[in-house]
């Protein structure tokens, strides 16, 4: 196992060093030069990619005595640094930035960032290598081989996509090591700074309480989201319809987001994504115009899933407003002061997301007397 794993390493160190157009060669000058810097070079100029030498730890007198022998690998300038310290880190930054956008920048798309969140090993870095149609992620059959998040471009259908590759979201009581805990960090801070989450489960073992976990924790945190049901394949004699009713009846909230059943092995479907990546993200920042809400309250106000009695007073709602976007946030006025129930709240919910086609992304309700 140890060996395989040392061989997808390689292959994606290769992958990476193979798409890119220029490569930071990183030593430490505490070490001073060693063969695998040699070694490294000489695999690096084969290649025959731009190398920019960056020559870290200088922050102490032994990396200082040191920094001029790797002037001996012929690359300048060479770049002294402490990333830890932050010392030469501009400098570095400014060549990179000089390297990576030449004078003519051309405009860039507006860019969607997708995380792929789940449990571990329900297929995320599987189905990032076949939407991406590449290998830049370690596929292996031991959970956790991803550690950390890595972003994946791509642009697609006129939209410039980020797909964030995550860690295998698990409960803190299932955490043991550290890394494990860093990997849990790192992955809500992903799902925090993307737009729209792919939440992957395994097809074959159904929703999970993780699972579940999960697409609250993206609902929580005001992000559109699409539920994918991998490994379909391995699913037999199920119809789809009645596998969705019944993630629906395990958790209500699967009603509100699209489901794709899939597979990242065979590809089966895994192209719905796009339309649907599109759909959740014109649905997270689309506004209404006071004709379309007119016609909601209307609704709200001949409905039979609304009325509700307090103190032996009808509630009534008497006005409905669109307060923000990303999430979706709604205030309804209505005629007195009191407690509404979750369930009222929801139903509210429902007839927004049902009327306005909202689905996949959450709704904030608030509850204003007017």
């Amino acid at each position: 196992k140890k060996d395989c794993m040392t061989a997808l390493v390689k292959r994606q160190i290769e992958l990476a060093i193979g798409k890119a157009d220029a490569v930071l060669f990183v030593c430490d000058a505490t070490s001073g030069i060693v063969p695998q810097d040699r070694e490294i070079l000489s695999i690096l100029r084969k290649l025959g990619k731009e190398v920019i030498l960056v020559v870290n730890k200088i922050d102490n007198k032994k990396g200082e005595e040191e920094i001029n022998n790797f002037y001996a690998f012929g690359i300048t300038p060479v770049y002294p640094i402490s990333a830890i310290h932050n010392i030469g880190i501009s400098e570095l930054t400014d060549r990179m930035i000089k390297r990576a956008y030449p004078a003519e920048i051309k405009e860039p798309l507006s860019s969607v960032k997708i995380a792929v969140v789940g449990r571990p090993n329900v297929g995320k870095s599987s189905f990032i290598n076949r939407i991406t149609d590449d290998e830049r992620l370690i596929v292996h059959e031991e959970p956790g081989t991803t550690r950390d998040s890595v972003d994946i471009h791509l642009e697609k259908d006129g939209m410039d996509l980020i797909f964030i590759d995550t860690a295998g979201m698990r409960h803190k009581r299932k955490i043991k090591e550290p890394v494990d805990a860093h990997s849990l960090l790192r992955t809500e801070g992903s799902i925090n700074r993307s737009d729209i989450c792919i939440i992957i489960i395994d097809g074959y073992e159904g929703l999970t309480a993780d699972d579940m976990r999960v697409i609250r924790f993206a609902e929580e945190g005001g992000k559109g989201s699409i539920l994918l049901v991998n490994k379909w394949d391995k699913v037999k004699d199920v119809e789809m319809s009645k596998y969705e009713s019944a993630l629906v009846k395990r958790m209500r909230y699967v009603r509100s987001i699209p489901v794709i059943f899939a597979s990242a092995k065979t590809g089966m479907n895994i192209a719905e994504t796009f339309p649907l990546i599109k759909l959740v993200g014109k649905n997270m920042k689309i506004t209404f115009s006071d004709k379309e809400l007119g016609n909601i309250l209307n609704l709200m106000q001949k409905t039979e899933r609304l009325p509700l009695v307090r103190s032996g007073k009808l509630i009534e709602v008497r006005g409905l407003r669109q307060e923000s976007v990303r999430p979706q946030t709604f205030s309804i006025l209505v005629n007195r002061s009191a407690f509404l129930p979750d369930d009222y709240i929801e139903n509210v919910k429902n007839i927004l997301r049902d009327e306005l086609g909202l689905l996949g992304v959450p709704i904030r309700v608030k509850v204003k007397r007017g």
